[in-house]
């Protein structure tokens, strides 16, 4: 009996895996159900027309864990846990019932208090983790975090969704040369459980290091005009980023080939690839030390706050979180 030459090719590419554009389903479970992201995040992730990274991952699962003595927590959790189910989403009672259901876990609580302890059995069953904003609601928690993850083996991030926008990349792989100066802005509501910029400040933040990397040795903190906060960092080479707390997104960055406007929000979209991503590969798109010189930068500025505007050293509250956890 002969076999076509077609035949034969489709039967080889078969087995090398050519005509399997797909890899095998990747199913995500989310804790936390208070924040509007995982509604986002799940229609993109469960899109039927999802293509690349997004056509393999599916939410499958959610803890609705909230904060009781957060509001927005509170009246946020039943509703989310409504949509979810809507959208076919299975409701579970505990971390541990998520975890045997899934391959990899969003841990969206808004509130970034308990995150150390919903992250480590996690870390503990070898699942891969994105931690929403804020990774955690002081330093040394930061820093516990990615202890975990390195002891436990187990590559994570954390990132706002400003760091994807197209301005903000496009900047940070080169557009204008070497950044010398910026300038970011963005909301900066305040909750009192949290240190000032952790709760919604972290997006401006977020994007002024995504413009200027690490390497900020220094902040002062003071206040714009108009009495909103403004947090000013000394970066090694002479460079200066400027958080200013505004309505909007937006800033100003120079480089060495120019200057350019930036603050365009691109949606969750951009931040939702660069996660599935991660799913498949393992690979983190924001390293561990940047994300903990953001933290390090927002600590030092509520330091300098309660110094009254003294400059403060990201090296010194590193040193000072570090000693808490060594206790």
């Amino acid at each position: 009996m002969k076999t076509s030459l077609s035949t034969l090719l489709i039967a080889a590419f078969s087995f090398f895996g050519i005509l399997n554009s797909h890899a095998e389903e990747i199913k995500i479970g989310i804790i936390g159900l208070d924040t509007s992201h995982v509604i986002a995040f799940t229609k993109a992730f469960n899109d039927v027309k999802a293509e690349g990274p997004l056509a393999d991952c599916k939410v499958v699962a959610a803890y609705p864990k909230g904060s009781p003595d957060i509001e927005s927590s509170v009246s946020r959790v039943p509703k989310y846990t409504a949509q979810l189910k809507e959208m076919g989403v299975e409701i579970v009672p505990s971390i541990e019932a998520l975890l045997e259901k899934v391959d990899a876990v969003c841990l969206e609580t808004n509130d970034g208090r308990p995150h150390l302890e919903q992250v480590l059995p996690v870390l503990k069953a070898k699942k891969r983790v994105f931690i929403d904003k804020p990774i955690a609601a002081s330093l040394e928690d930061s820093i516990a975090i990615f202890e975990a993850s390195k002891k436990y083996g187990v590559p994570l991030f954390s990132s706002s969704s400003l760091r994807f926008a197209a301005q903000n990349q496009a900047v940070r792989n080169g557009s204008i040369g070497k950044v010398t100066y910026a300038k970011t802005g963005s909301p900066a509501s305040i909750e009192k459980t949290h240190p000032d910029l952790f709760w919604y400040g972290i997006h401006g933040v977020e994007s002024l290091f995504t413009l200027m990397g690490t390497g900020c040795e220094s902040v002062v903190r003071s206040t714009t005009d108009d009495g909103k906060i403004r947090v000013t960092g000394k970066w090694s080479g002479g460079r200066t980023g400027i958080f200013e707390e505004r309505k909007g997104y937006g800033g100003t960055v120079k480089g060495e080939k120019g200057e350019v406007e930036i603050g365009k929000y691109d949606g969750y979209k951009p931040l939702v690839i660069e996660i599935a991503k991660y799913f498949h590969t393992g690979k983190v798109p924001v390293s561990p030390e940047e994300t903990l010189e953001i933290y390090a930068f927002m600590e030092a500025a509520d330091e300098s706050k309660r110094q009254g505007g003294k400059e403060i050293t990201l090296a010194s509250v590193m040193k000072t979180a570090k000693a808490k956890l060594d206790k």
